[in-house]
């Protein structure tokens, strides 16, 4: 399919695969999406700035945090990919007709004609994929076109409703671009008298046209003007629909604004506010953001999750229906809104006329479309992998994978990364760049229609490892698999099967801990011991809020997604298996604070062993993340952080110290691909080992649920 993104400054049309669909969204064949004037040309002039020489001292502050943070090599390929220069997908409105939905949508069925919304989901595209809460359904086909402005029109009504208008008002709308021609003629609806300002003497006119009382240019005695039109009293409401970043825009809406008024911003201006009028008026300064309650609300925009009707009248969804009814009953004049309209192929004459401000917007059409079908790759002009090495597929193409995973698969000599995928075509489009990749696509099933990939190197959010793991066996792939294995006991009891009657199979799980430099020389050490060892392992972790995915379903918690690299560790020194397991975990009143993300757990092995985990995520970023004690053989060892080795009845030679912590990443992917190469099973963990590792972290997420407790391990 076509789609539209913006490339070093320059609009250009990609053939991408379709986007995935999910049981919460709807995939939609676009009829129209409509170009704003506002939010897209300013995005399309800031990429055109030269930002490399902009703003240096914050620039260098940000590389040290990041190599802090990600390393060395992750921080040179976070700037590699700003310098090659990443794509970014165009769009947030459009229109079409629904093809297919997901097992969860409720309100929505195949045939529906809907309005879409959503950045990075209702794209300038043939096709997108949109959650359920983000589409609103219409009456007919005849309103597809002006329905593609329905985003636009549910961010002007927000403004609206955030300025709580009453009948008889007074109302200034300053700022008379797209945002502010639709704020105008929803407030002449509400009932109030309409003032509106701008620069450009068309929009003035045009806003007049609409129903504005009066209209003016910014450069006029704005204030003398109102102050004679309101008998000296001042605006009921300003609602900021301007774009500057002038400061003076937001002083102008508190001078003309009564006392005990309100300034709304609906618009993005600058907001170095001065005290005095906002002080001797006591003005209520109100933000709206974007389409209403539920917007940047992940539970409800991406899982359906609705708010009560009776609580939370106007939700984003609500506000959407409602602009929508409006356009149905003929209430709006849009026609001048919607008077340019071009096909997606002629889409540089659009954003042309834009830029000259020739008009407020311009509708896309896709009469002319190329239909894709689903599922099927797409070949991108990028450097194609060498035919000698071993193809690599990453499934994943999120943070983690960038910037760690994958500037080590490319550094091993002959694996080169042949294919990206990942649900947004936007990051699997850009990881592929950077890496030379020839294939970028959204489906992991794609990549075994063809002879495209040796190897599949999963980093997906972790509730789909499981399926992802056994799927690409099952086709004969190797898998290299970012922990954790599988999320909840069903999963294991799968993977374990599979692996049982698949044991020559090439697999491994990134519990990378058991490879770092500093764990192989105190593994040197324990290996002859006399006594059992006893391990105290911290970790403190950091806060992360529970609308992260790491703390949803997808990431099945910190304890699963995280603590199980321990607990790899720990079967790596013991050489060892656990019997028992006990677990104490917080118990807190308050909702931020999760028990399995601040529990103490021991674990007791076959040897006699003891090791104990301490996780935390109430601690000080500033102690450090990894702190590792060990004693055995009237011997002690401390790690540090993987920065700083000690150990207590050594030679000298043993202590080491490093700037650069290694946690054993590397070592671990050089090590599965060298087993690769050389024709072996590629298994540098054993699948014992990986199996026993899934059942602890599963055993002790559990214990820590129930709030702590006692469980044998067999």
């Amino acid at each position: 399919m076509r789609q539209l993104f913006l490339n070093k400054g320059s609009v250009v049309i990609k053939e991408v695969c379709q986007p995935l669909l999910d049981e919460h969204s709807a995939l939609v064949e676009v009829s129209y999406s409509f170009v704003s004037s506002g939010t897209e040309v300013a995005t399309i002039t800031a990429s055109k700035q030269n930002t490399v020489l902009h703003n240096i001292p914050r620039k260098i502050k940000k590389v040290l945090e990041s190599v802090s943070r990600n390393g060395v090599e992750g921080t040179r390929a976070l700037i590699r990919g700003k310098l090659k220069g990443e794509v970014l997908s165009l769009g947030y409105s459009c229109s079409g007709r629904v093809l297919a939905v997901g097992k969860k949508v409720q309100h929505i069925k195949v045939g529906d004609y809907v309005a879409c919304a959503g950045a990075g989901l209702a794209n300038h595209a043939d096709f997108v994929s949109v959650p359920e809460h983000l589409l609103v359904r219409l009456s007919g086909k005849e309103f597809l076109k002006t329905a593609s402005i329905t985003t636009v029109g549910s961010i002007a009504l927000q403004g609206i409703r955030r300025a709580s208008l009453q009948l008889g008002e007074t109302v200034c709308v300053l700022g008379l671009g797209l945002l502010g021609q639709i704020t105008v003629q929803l407030a002449k609806l509400s009932g109030c008298n309409v003032i509106g300002i701008d620069l450009l003497p068309e929009r003035i006119e045009l806003a007049k046209k609409n129903g504005a009382v009066a209209a003016f240019n910014a450069t006029d005695n704005i204030q003398q003007e109102i102050a004679f039109l309101t008998e000296h009293y001042g605006v009921d409401s300003t609602i900021i629909t301007a774009a500057s970043k002038s400061d003076a825009i937001v002083q102008q809406a508190m001078e003309i604004t009564r006392k005990k008024g309100k300034v709304v911003l609906v618009g993005d201006v600058g907001l170095h506010l001065q005290r005095s009028p906002l002080y001797k008026k006591e003005i209520d300064f109100l933000i709206s953001c974007s389409y209403g309650p539920g917007r940047y609300d992940y539970g409800y925009e991406r899982e359906g999750k609705d708010y009560p009707y009776a609580y939370v009248r106007w939700t984003e969804n609500r506000n959407m229906q409602a602009f929508v009814q409006l356009l149905e009953q003929n209430r709006l004049n849009l026609s001048d809104l919607l008077a340019h309209e071009v096909s997606l192929d002629d889409v540089e004459k659009a954003y042309d006329a834009l830029k000259e401000k020739n008009c407020l917007g311009v509708v896309l059409n896709y009469t002319h479309k190329k239909v894709v079908e689903k599922g099927k790759e797409t070949s991108y002009m990028f450097k194609p992998a060498r035919a000698d090495s071993v193809r690599v597929g990453f499934v994943g193409a999120g943070g983690f994978a960038k910037i760690k995973l994958m500037p080590i698969v490319s550094r091993i000599k002959n694996v080169s990364i042949n294919a990206v995928v990942d649900a947004d075509i936007t990051s699997a489009t850009n990881a592929g760049k950077l890496y030379g990749a020839c294939k970028a696509l959204t489906d992991d099933k794609d990549l075994y229609k063809t002879d495209t990939v040796d190897v599949v190197v999963i980093a997906t959010p972790h509730k789909f490892h499981c399926a992802q793991i056994i799927r690409s066996l099952q086709h004969g792939k190797a898998v290299f698999c970012e922990k954790p294995m599988v999320t909840d006991f069903q999963q294991f009891q799968q993977l374990s099967d599979f692996l049982e009657q698949n044991k020559d199979v090439s697999f491994c799980v990134d519990y990378n801990r058991s490879f770092a430099p500093y764990i192989q020389d105190i593994k040197q050490e324990v290996q002859y011991r006399a006594t059992p060892l006893v391990v105290q392992y911290r970790m403190n972790a950091g806060y992360i809020p529970a609308e992260h995915w790491v703390q949803r379903d997808v990431g099945a918690g910190r304890i699963i997604g995280e603590a199980c690299h321990i607990f790899d560790l720990f079967c790596f020194l013991t050489d060892s298996k656990p019997i028992s397991v006990s677990v104490e975990a917080l118990h807190g009143n308050k909702k931020d604070l999760f028990s399995n993300d601040n529990v103490c757990t021991q674990i007791r092995f076959e040897d006699g062993s003891i090791c104990s985990l301490l996780y935390t995520a109430l601690g000080h970023a500033g102690l450090g993340k990894e702190r590792m004690e060990l004693f055995f053989d009237g011997k002690s060892i401390v790690m540090n952080d993987y920065k700083e080795l000690c150990g207590f009845g050594f030679s000298a030679s043993f202590n080491k110290r490093t700037k650069t912590p290694d946690k054993g990443h590397e070592y671990l992917l050089k090590t599965f691909f060298r087993q690769l190469q050389q024709n072996k099973c590629a298994q540098p963990i054993s699948f014992e080992r990986m199996r026993t590792v899934s059942e602890l972290a599963l055993i002790i997420n559990k214990l820590s649920t129930e709030g702590g407790g006692f469980q044998d391990f067999e």
